[in-house]
């Protein structure tokens, strides 16, 4: 049985292929080749080779082992600049001499390996290295070379997968339509049949062994090379994933920054070495003993660096920094973490997610506190403190990254190759992230109604979002309990989560979504936009809220308006779908600037067993006190709905159309202010369920002033209760009224013309024959069912 691990990296591999550590002057492995000799002879391998960057260095130094043979990882490239990376295994110096020569043509370069026999295969053959490789590429190293690789320890599975599936799907009939199609004939016999090997593609001598390749006969390297060429062998270990491959990034930054400080602080140097070695073990890297931080303190005495917490302008983020770092909460949170996690990777990823949320938290914290005293220098000085704590997880990010797939590129080699695409690219599975779950309001009662209607259809769909107290059971949801929350100024009873960012795009990456549906433009809609950046998922903004307009009634100040505004467009351009709920609100965005294919009309459902005139009580609002026709507005209390205008208007109404009571069903930071304005309303608080389906059909006029509403639902359910709708003609909510038997639409804030038009419909009140008709019209094409197969349809 021999084995060998046929791709793996030295200290002589020093130009890395990440563009950050390239900046930064930074090799791609800190690796000895004595040490990596060692690690592959302890896990098994019978013959050992290094495979650094067009370089043999690695190799030459352990030479003198009789089971080394050398190798190198070859960089070419096709004509048009598509850059490839071949293993060339068994090679002389003198063979590497020319193969750096003829390496800028891989043609030239493959017709040199076949002529003297080296042993070589194509290594990833689906990442995208420099972003030029296409189908046609791929299916040139089809007729080029016979042996890939299949199984990497470093790269993300998805590429192997599609990889080793289109190249099991060859058959002689598909090579000669490639040659013909390329005019370029196979270099091989039998070219439908490919040999695949596996290697731990290790660059931190983490993993060497771990991943490699098995043949089951022979005693000799030429035997183990015949076997693979016959396609004879075993391929064995893990594919990578993003925390395999930042713990790799973390062992090179960690040497990177221990060589750099060890020139003026050999103590500190010490000291991060073994913060790296705790942490890359998943153990608390904050937990020093007495010794070690009283040594950490004479050398920043010694070299001058404790000085730096007493430069003025430092002092306040160095003390909220280390005060942090060595509150007792966070040793005893790490610990718990290392008490229920057994991997080491992934305890070490949670640790470093949770000090970076919990110290992040605080830093924003103390900006708002600041901010709110006027203090803005401070304030600023606080978010300085970000940087070195993004700065502290960028392995993690750049991992991320990394391993995301080229999911186009995949999907155009697998239905190229066999006809289908594998179900992890196929758009079938996706997450619906929201900053409001458990609200009463229209966005919130959307994502339930849709999400339970594709539970219904089988789709699958979660709901994300991050709440601290949450307890909804009726549809499937992934909450991320908050690292803190924020109130939002003069919107008292609503609050934001500040979310665990890195959590989250673990859960995403894991769970493999292939699109985030994005209902809000906060914190939690903030982090999904991220998440889908960094691992190449599609993304589809739902403009569910008119936030300019909510910052210029809260505000009273146009500049916040632009401001919002500037960011909507930020936010919402970023996507890659953007849904609105009217046509009004389409062209606002074609104004803006959004490209119109871009922009589509969210489909709308409706519960018209709830909403129906047959829950009719025309005791219902007598027994709260009402007299006369019963006036309803249900919704959110706060000021961005206008409701102002229903105050100015009830002295002229009342004189112009008699007694009437106005009715108000809902909560909201405007309730007090508004419940001294209308003395003789009726204020219910918030109805759900049957209650507020009697609600509605029991009164007998709909009133909704808002201008700030993309869609109205509350308009819809009032409709499907029976009741005629007044709107305003600014909004969403004009668009539903298609009829003078559904309602009136009237001018915004003019309030001669709500009286005028109040009292009209007051006067003219539906029979029982009328509301019934209304509600058809109102019901017609409006099932949360077909509302929700539009929607997943139109994604598909």
């Amino acid at each position: 049985m021999l084995r060998v691990d046929l791709q793996l990296h030295s200290r002589f591999s020093d130009r890395p292929s990440e563009w950050i550590l390239r900046r930064l002057g930074m090799p791609q492995s800190y690796s000895e080749p004595e040490d990596l000799y060692r690690k592959l002879d302890a896990a098994g391998m019978t013959f050992k080779t290094i495979t650094d960057h067009n370089r043999l260095d690695g190799g030459k130094a352990i030479a003198h082992h009789p089971d080394v043979f050398l190798s190198e990882e070859v960089t070419t490239y096709f004509p048009d600049g598509c850059k490839i990376h071949l293993l060339v295994w068994m090679l002389n110096e003198a063979q590497h001499e020319e193969i750096q020569n003829l390496r800028p043509s891989i043609y030239e370069l493959a017709a040199y390996l076949r002529q003297q026999n080296l042993p070589h295969g194509v290594a990833h053959p689906l990442v995208n290295i420099n972003q030029l490789l296409t189908v046609e590429h791929f299916e040139r190293l089809v007729l080029l070379f016979r042996c890939f690789e299949a199984r990497n320890g470093n790269r993300e599975p998805l590429g192997q997968e599609v990889s080793n599936r289109c190249l099991g799907a060859l058959t002689p009939e598909k090579i000669t339509e490639l040659a013909n199609r390329h005019n370029l004939e196979p270099t091989h016999a039998d070219a439908h049949r490919k040999s695949l090997f596996a290697s731990s593609d290790d660059h931190s001598s983490l993993y060497p062994g771990k991943t490699y390749t098995q043949a089951e006969n022979g005693s000799t390297l030429r035997d183990f090379f015949a076997a693979l060429n016959r396609g004879e062998v075993k391929l064995h270990g893990p594919m990578g994933d993003p925390l395999t491959f930042s713990s790799s990034l973390y062992t090179t930054v960690f040497s990177f920054a221990r060589d750099k400080i060890k020139r003026n602080a050999p103590t500190s140097a010490g000291l991060l070495g073994k913060m790296a070695e705790r942490f890359l073990a998943g153990q608390n890297p904050t937990a020093f003993s007495f010794a070690e931080r009283f040594g950490h303190v004479t050398e920043a005495i010694r070299t001058g660096q404790a000085l730096d917490f007493v430069k003025p302008g430092e002092t306040t983020m160095a003390r909220e920094v280390s005060t942090f770092l060595s509150d007792p909460k966070l040793k005893r949170a790490l610990d718990q973490i290392i008490i229920e996690e057994p991997n080491a990777q992934r305890r070490s990823f949670r640790m470093a997610s949770h000090i970076t949320n919990e110290l992040s938290y605080r830093l924003i914290t103390q900006f708002q506190k600041r901010v709110s005293k006027g203090n803005l220098i401070d304030a600023f000085q606080s978010l300085t403190g970000l940087l070195p704590v993004g700065v502290s997880v960028t392995p993690y990010l750049v991992a991320f990254g990394q391993q995301a797939p080229d999911r186009s590129l995949l999907t155009h080699v697998a239905r190229r190759f066999t006809g289908t695409v594998p179900q992890p690219l196929r758009n079938e599975k996706r997450a619906w992230f929201t900053d409001t779950l458990e609200d009463v309001n229209g966005v919130a009662r959307t994502i339930r109604a849709m999400t339970q209607a594709a539970h219904h259809a089988g789709a699958d769909l979660t709901v994300v979002t991050s709440r601290s107290k949450l307890s909804i059971t009726d549809i499937p949801i992934k909450n991320f309990p908050p690292v803190g929350e924020f109130e939002i100024p003069e919107y008292e009873l609503q609050k934001l989560s500040f979310p665990p960012f890195l959590d989250m795009l673990d859960y995403i990456q894991r769970e493999r979504f292939t699109e985030l549906i994005i209902s809000t433009p906060g914190p939690i809609g903030l982090c999904a936009l991220g998440c889908a950046k960094l691992l190449g998922l599609r993304t589809s903004g739902i403009y569910h809220t008119d936030f300019p307009q909510y910052a210029r009634f809260l505000s009273d100040d146009a500049f916040m308006e632009s401001l919002v505004w500037n960011y909507m467009q930020w936010f919402y351009g970023q996507t890659d779908m953007v849904y609105v709920n009217s046509e009004f609100y389409r062209r606002c965005w074609i104004d803006r600037g959004i490209l119109p294919e871009k922009l589509r009309i969210f489909p709308r459902g409706l519960d018209t067993e709830l909403f129906n005139p047959s829950l009719r009580d025309t005791n219902y609002w007598i027994k709260r006190g009402a007299k006369g026709p019963v006036l309803l507005y249900v919704g959110r209390i706060s000021k961005e709905k206008d409701l102002s205008l229903l105050a100015e208007i009830m002295p002229a109404l009342r004189k112009q159309a008699g007694t009437f009571t106005l009715t108000i069903v809902g909560e909201g930071p405007y309730r007090a202010e508004l419940e001294k304005l209308l003395p003789g309303a009726i204020f219910t608080g918030i109805l759900s369920g049957r209650e507020l389906g009697v609600a509605y059909a029991s009164a007998d006029l709909f009133v909704f002033p808002s201008t700030t509403d993309t869609y109205g639902n509350v308009v819809v359910e009032a409709m499907a209760a029976g009741l005629p709708a007044a709107v305003s003609d600014i909004g969403g909510p004009r668009e539903l009224i298609k009829n003078s038997q559904m309602g009136r639409v009237l001018p915004a804030r003019d309030a001669s013309a709500w009286v005028a038009g109040l009292t009209e419909m007051l006067a003219k009140p539906l029979s029982i024959e009328d509301r019934r008709i209304l509600a058809e019209q109102a019901g017609i094409d409006r099932r949360w069912n077909s509302a929700f197969a539009r929607f997943w349809a139109a994604g598909a």
